[in-house]
């Protein structure tokens, strides 16, 4: 689990100042807590004592009152930049996911399905950037603790602390001893997270389609199924950790009685005032709740061992397509030509599309016909290079495909595919979501050119109509009206137009 430290080292060392500052102040923190304890015990002996009078009190309560005041500052302070330095983390790591993933190819996206990366992407970035800043330092926090209020105790009664605190380890070691099974279950849980939301999504974006065929029902039913068994495996988690705080009361009231019984019996033989008992039992306190929490923080190291091994696995994913080491750039194209252009997916035996030879020249309009699954798809992720592709099976201007950077030739086509992708943005903002560096062409021009202008007038809001998600408050025609515009506005050398 200490390995996300190592990985972040850079991060570490690039703010090791604040860490160092948080550091300082969550020492200072846990220090002043170790005076009210004492202060309270000098007043119970004062008052016992019977030498209590309005000057001590005053004394003591300004005291509690500045080491209030003091504590409130320090922990002010800490948080800031503990809050500073985990969101910062935090931004980071789903910046550097993101990136990942879109520089990813379809091989990668049939690996992974949207709710998988969503889940890896919010949930277990969330988890790293939390283990590398909240709960290291509150490891940090409950070790001064124990310390401190170790010190504390033996400078009261060095032999009542250790009689004392002979319990309290049991705590630790049923943490340790539950810790592996909610490691185990916590997998389980992010695994069926991922399918939920997986699910979730899908029955969202195709909601019209699931009402056309009346599979409401039967779309809830599957629902409600992956949920209960998220529930199931939530619920032994809870279960299990529901384990740590009646162990934890038992073992700290068995803890609690022996300091009483025996420091009872040191009030007897006048070895001890009841002012040092009250606060040897607060320390006491302050001694073990940290034992209980440790327990729980290393549960949460084990966890964020699973979320970084989850989000390692798409940070180390490689594209299957890369750019040659001398690509170059292309710029536009005179002539495309297939030759004895071959291709099965992966993990497929049976070639999609076998022997293909095709010459596209410049200003040349093809149609490629034929039936549901015969290739027409599959040839055409070939040039965009969505798939590796062997050497001299595509030929741009008498060389090889791969000579080129794939973003490069890209950004030479403008592709309508059969599914319109649409955004939950204004119709504007998704037709210039293809404008490109190329791009000589107004909204309006690629708007008149798509034959998308009488369907303005029907939007309520006209070009500031917000479409919902994946275009579902519009028509099938309006959705492959708006993708067409969308490809026009891109003016590019080369436009594909992929026809349902």
């Amino acid at each position: 689990m200490f390995r996300v430290f190592r990985e972040l080292g850079w991060f570490l060392k690039k703010n090791g100042f604040k860490y160092i500052l948080i550091i300082a102040f969550s020492l200072g923190v846990t220090f002043a807590l170790t005076y009210p304890p004492r202060l309270i015990g000098g007043a119970i002996d004062l008052i016992a004592s019977g030498n209590i009078d309005a000057d001590s009190l005053a004394e003591v309560v300004g005291s509690l009152a500045l080491v209030g005041v003091a504590i409130y500052g320090l922990v002010l302070a800490k948080r800031y930049l503990l809050g500073s330095v985990f969101h910062k983390l935090f931004y980071l790591m789903k910046n550097k996911y993101l990136e990942k993933v879109l520089k990813q190819d379809a091989n990668f996206f049939g690996k992974y399905s949207t709710g998988d990366l969503m889940s890896r992407a919010m949930g277990d970035t969330h988890a790293i950037a939390n283990v590398s800043t909240h709960i290291i330092v509150a490891i940090g926090d409950m070790v001064a603790m124990i310390v401190f209020s170790a010190v504390m105790m033996v400078r009261i009664n060095a032999h009542l602390t250790v009689i004392a605190i002979l319990p309290l380890p049991l705590i630790f070691l049923v943490v340790m001893m539950i810790r592996p099974k909610i490691a185990a279950n916590w997998k389980k849980v992010r695994a069926k997270n991922a399918e939920l939301n997986n699910l979730t999504m899908e029955s969202v974006s195709h909601v019209k389609l699931v009402r056309s065929f009346v599979r409401e029902e039967r779309d809830y039913q599957k629902l409600s199924k992956v949920a209960a068994d998220e529930y199931k495996i939530e619920r032994k988690s809870v279960l299990l950790q529901s384990v740590f705080g009646p162990s934890f009361r038992i073992i700290t009231l068995i803890s609690q009685g022996i300091a009483l019984a025996v420091g009872s019996n040191l009030i007897i033989h006048q070895t001890m005032t009841p002012g040092e008992l009250i606060t040897f039992n607060i320390f006491l306190m302050q001694f073990a709740w940290p034992l209980f929490q440790l327990g729980n923080q290393i549960t949460a190291f084990t966890q964020s061992g699973i979320a970084f091994d989850r989000f390692n696995e798409i940070i180390k994913s490689e594209p299957a397509v890369k750019d040659a080491i001398n690509s170059e750039v292309l710029n536009g194209f005179e002539t495309i030509e297939f030759h004895n252009l071959s291709f099965r997916y992966p993990d497929d035996d049976q070639y999609i599309i076998q022997g293909i030879n095709l010459t596209i020249k410049r200003g040349m309009t093809i149609g490629i016909v034929g039936k549901t699954g015969s290739g027409k798809s599959t040839l055409v992720k070939q040039l965009l290079r969505q798939f590796p592709v062997q050497e001299d099976e595509i030929i741009i201007d008498g060389k090889s495909i791969n000579k080129y950077k794939k973003e490069s030739i890209r950004e030479m086509i403008a592709y309508v595919p059969q599914e319109h992708t649409l955004f939950s943005r204004t119709v504007l903002e998704n037709i210039e979501l293809g404008t490109s560096k190329y791009s000589m062409k107004l909204a309006s021009d690629a708007i008149n050119m798509a034959d998308f202008e009488k369907d303005i007038t029907y939007l309520p809001q006209g070009l500031q109509t917000i479409v919902g998600e994946s275009g579902v408050t519009l028509s099938g025609g309006q959705k492959q009206r708006l993708s067409i515009a969308r490809a026009f506005i891109k003016d590019a050398e080369l436009m594909i137009l992929m026809i349902p």
